[in-house]
């Protein structure tokens, strides 16, 4: 059999039960058993590795008693033979008929099995994490979660057979303690807990391995989510036309700026600039226009929302976003009570979703961008159970209020009526302030091109969230501190010019 583990990861994700409750009939009809499959399993993470860690080192196999664990032992029986050291330490006898069989030709090709307690006296170079699969959905318990904490603490490279163990596959949280992998071997299909919240942490580099059951297994179930990648900006954003002119492509006002937080709305209107709007026009609190004029390119006024003179502006908007420094205070207040009832398309951010969430209102030609903490105010809840349930949560925030929801943090999720998608890029050298001003600005000049782009809403903000994250991924470098907000302004022409070679 060829190769089969591979590092190029399908768009289309699954929830976990998606792929229990159809494996069987995708093996099935491509004329395999579930024991080739266990087989095929085993040999996909033997080849992650043999890739990354070539014999001889010593390796450690961690099984549990189901199938997880005997997609171990079939790892523990190749690599023994590839000239491998091989310790296998086991939680309890295998339960599952596959499971056992595994157990059985690891033991006949003269492998043994310690007891999983011994796996902390031991050594190893590298550990197969084959201890508990998707079907896992609540906290660990012991012993298993003192071998992971151990596991964690020695912090040797782990390889994590489908998912790590104590990882929630559908949500992507850590159900008490997880383990903490360089690698992880999904089977089948992505799950798609493997690319939001927790999952960052404990994942480590992606590999995907679909044991030959891919075209079966997609025409049995449709994707629950679609992950975003870099050659989707080839559709979404192509070149413009020779004779372009800035009133192609849009007008956007950005409200906001009260005193102490001009930078934020400057920062928003920079970026909207540079991601290709063709004017951007700023309301700020009276006073604050010299800080954001240092921007020459932005027209700026300081109204409070009530002055007649604002009602130009307004007309002449492609769309108007609120929110950027906008404060709670009665500038705040009047311009969020200007804004919302109008017949314009809105992006909602900051401050603005505050509002709203006292308030609460629906309408389909907007983009609401909360984070975490505005998420979890925004349904009456608590951040952790945002966090908890991140894609219900974005599902959720749409029902409720409409339009495309971009839930941020690790793993951003864009959600509409229709669809649903997650960024994966990005960097822990973002989570400084003014990123989500910087995200919010792109999402509006990407949204005021869509009739020049010929994109919905929803694709705009997908390829707005898309550029952000590449944006801080090449701005940062490799480095995990030290980037600034503004540093990504210099970034985004390379995104936003897909077509490109230079």
């Amino acid at each position: 059999m060829d190769t089969i583990v591979n590092e190029s990861i399908p768009q289309q994700l699954y929830r976990p039960e998606q792929v229990r409750d159809t494996e069987a009939t995708a093996a099935e009809r491509a004329g395999l058993s579930l024991w080739q499959l266990m087989e095929r399993a085993g040999k996909a993470v033997f080849e992650c590795l043999l890739q990354e860690f070539p014999a001889p080192v010593q390796v450690a196999v961690l099984c549990g008693k189901g199938n997880n664990g005997g997609d171990g032992y079939v790892v523990a029986r190749l690599a023994l033979a590839a000239g491998y050291e091989v310790s296998v330490f086991a939680a309890a006898e295998p339960t599952t008929e596959d499971a056992r069989r595994a157990w059985e030709l690891w033991l006949q090709a003269g492998g043994e099995v310690a007891p999983l307690e011994e796996w902390e006296e031991s050594t190893a170079d590298v550990v197969i994490d084959a201890l508990l699969g998707t079907g896992i959905t609540s906290a660990v318990r012991e012993p298993l979660a003192e071998v992971i904490r151990d596991l964690n603490t020695r912090r040797l490279p782990v390889i994590a057979v489908d998912v790590p163990s104590g990882l929630h596959a559908d949500s992507g949280q850590a159900l008490g303690v997880a383990v903490i992998a360089r690698h992880t071997v999904t089977l089948i299909g992505v799950k798609r807990g493997l690319c939001t919240g927790d999952a960052a942490d404990y994942c480590g580099q992606l590999w995907f391995a679909d044991l030959g059951v891919l075209r079966e297994f997609r025409l049995l179930t449709e994707a629950s989510a679609w992950r975003l990648e870099p050659n989707q900006l080839l559709q979404w954003l192509p070149r413009r036309a020779a004779n372009s002119h800035k009133g192609s492509f849009g007008h956007v006002l950005i409200i906001g700026g009260c005193v102490g937080m001009a930078g934020a709305v400057r920062m928003a209107g920079e970026a909207a600039l540079r991601s290709g709007a063709g004017k951007v026009s700023v309301i700020c609190e009276p006073d604050q226009e010299a800080i954001v004029a240092a921007t020459p390119e932005l027209m700026v006024r300081g109204l409070q929302s009530n002055a007649a003179e604002a009602e130009a502006l307004i007309e002449a908007a492609t769309l108007i976003v609120i929110g950027p420094g906008l404060g709670q205070g009665s500038f705040g207040q009047g311009w969020w009570e200007r804004v919302r009832e109008l017949d314009k398309p809105l992006i909602i951010d900051a401050d603005a979703l505050n509002f709203l969430a006292r308030e609460p209102l629906q309408r389909e030609d907007w983009v609401l961008t909360p984070h975490p903490g505005e998420a979890a105010r925004l349904l009456d809840t608590t951040t952790q159970s945002v966090q908890r349930h991140r894609w219900d949560a974005a599902e959720t925030l749409q029902e409720t209020y409409g339009g495309v929801v971009v839930l941020k943090g690790a793993g951003s999720i864009i959600q509409s009526a229709e669809a649903v998608a997650v960024s994966t890029y990005g960097t822990p050298a973002m989570a400084t302030a003014g990123m989500g001003d910087l995200l919010t600005g792109i999402i509006a000049g990407i949204c005021a091109q869509r009739a020049a782009l010929g994109i919905d809403l929803w694709a705009a903000t997908c390829a707005s969230v898309l550029v952000h994250g590449l944006a801080g991924d090449s701005a940062a470098a490799g480095r995990t501190r030290g980037l600034l907000a503004t540093d990504l302004l210099q970034e985004l022409p390379r995104w936003l010019n897909p077509h490109d070679d230079s």
